[in-house]
């Protein structure tokens, strides 16, 4: 996986947060969300060309299907409000399970990917 090293860090900071599921709490769940949240935040920003400025998320996520595959986009969008979700957690809903944890972590690594994919791939051919 060639990930930019942001996005790569908090991955692996989610990852050895995971390794002890036993000490995940509701602190350690949101930290988690959100570390997740703002490494697709930041591919999302890459992807779009606007890494160094302050657009909002919703408008990059809307504009993403002009920079990406739009199945990429859809996904990414998704895992986003997931996680949004998560880390605005009230008290009287069930908290996300290690499972669904684990599984936006899957998800956020192969948007990230996908993301990065588009930004190696694209370009112009020209045809003579």
């Amino acid at each position: 996986m060639n990930l930019p090293s942001d996005v790569q860090d908090r991955l692996t900071c989610v990852a050895n947060l995971l390794a002890r599921p036993d000490q995940l709490d509701g602190v350690r769940i949101r930290c988690c969300a959100e570390l997740l949240r703002t490494a697709v935040e930041r591919s999302v920003a890459r992807a779009c060309g606007a890494e160094n400025t302050d657009q909002p998320v919703h408008a990059l996520l809307v504009s993403l299907p002009f920079h990406a595959d739009p199945d990429v986009a859809y996904d990414a969008s998704q895992l986003w409000h997931a996680l949004s979700r998560t880390i605005r957690h009230h008290g009287y809903e069930l908290t996300p399970t290690v499972a669904e944890l684990v599984g936006w972590h899957a998800d956020t690594a192969a948007v990230s990917e996908a993301l990065g994919l588009h930004l190696t791939l694209s370009g112009t051919i020209e045809l003579t």
